[in-house]
């Protein structure tokens, strides 16, 4: 993983970027710990992420924005063969937004990309986290600005460790000039400004996966699927320059991570609540 995370460093500090863009390369550790229920005696995993902007284009009452996404997840789970490969999924993000009126906006938020394990590259691979929401703004108090909104929808991300739809929902609104808070499902933030420098915030969210692999001496395309809510607490400290140091630390729950082992035979193992811990840097325009 360091040998990558170096090499994905290089990329951030060499990439031309406009200046309403930012890039961010983060590394986040769950555990070791032990399994609660099923196979394996021990479970930690890693993940090391990348993001890069693409494009955007502003039209009107429209916008659009479009990124290039790609996490390399590794699981390890002692006294078991299955999920011991390494699984990415890289991904074209694209976030759609039209201001339909003075209150309201339609948001789509499509992700298309790859989920593999390098070895199994077909039409199985291919996976797509899509949102689709409506926002409503309301007025606080004698004020009828945008500073508070409704938002819902429906979501499929394989975030949640499956492509099933959810129901969307969430209040947001400025808590004060600095903080602001949105409380919904499947993510709930606070997030509050000190100064120019540092800004924290607390969030819950779903951390999971789905992946396709490949098992030697079997047949069949394999599902590897990782169910994980994360709920934590971070901050962004202005380094230098365009550098932002990023850390977070929190606790994972309801954890579930379902693979074919050698034999491909179905496992199950449920990873108790532990400690992660996510690092990175961002760089901003």
């Amino acid at each position: 993983m360091t040998k990558y995370a170096r090499r994905l460093f290089l990329i951030l500090m060499l990439l031309p970027l406009s200046p309403a863009w930012s890039a961010a390369v983060l590394l986040s550790s769950e555990g070791p710990g032990s399994p609660d229920d099923g196979a394996g005696s021990e479970f930690a995993s890693r993940q090391i992420s990348l993001t890069l902007p693409l494009a955007q284009q502003k039209q009107g009452s429209e916008q659009l924005h479009s990124y290039l996404h790609l996490d390399q997840t590794r699981f390890e789970l002692t006294g078991t063969s299955a999920a011991q490969s390494d699984y990415f999924w890289l991904s074209l993000p694209l976030r759609y937004q039209q201001q339909r009126s003075h209150n309201t906006a339609f948001l789509v938020n499509a992700e298309a990309g790859l989920m593999t394990d390098l070895n199994s590259l077909n039409s199985e691979s291919v996976g797509l986290n899509l949102e689709l929401l409506a926002r409503r703004y309301v007025a606080l108090g004698r004020r009828s600005d945008k500073q508070a909104y409704w938002q819902f929808g429906v979501v499929l991300d394989r975030a949640f460790g499956d492509y099933s739809p959810r129901p969307a929902l969430m209040y947001s609104w400025q808590l004060s000039p600095a903080t602001r808070v949105s409380l919904g499902f499947p993510r709930t933030q606070v997030r509050s400004r000190w100064g120019r420098d540092f800004t924290a915030y607390l969030h819950i969210r779903p951390a999971g996966g789905v992946w396709r692999e490949e098992i030697k001496g079997q047949d069949a395309v394999s599902s590897v699927s990782y169910r994980n809510w994360r709920a934590g607490v971070g901050g962004e400290f202005h380094w230098r320059s365009r550098l932002w140091l990023v850390a977070e630390l929190g606790q994972t729950r309801l954890r579930t991570l379902t693979a074919d082992d050698a034999s491909g035979t179905r496992v199950v193992s449920r990873p108790g609540d532990d400690v992660y811990t996510q690092f990175g840097l961002r760089l901003r325009f």
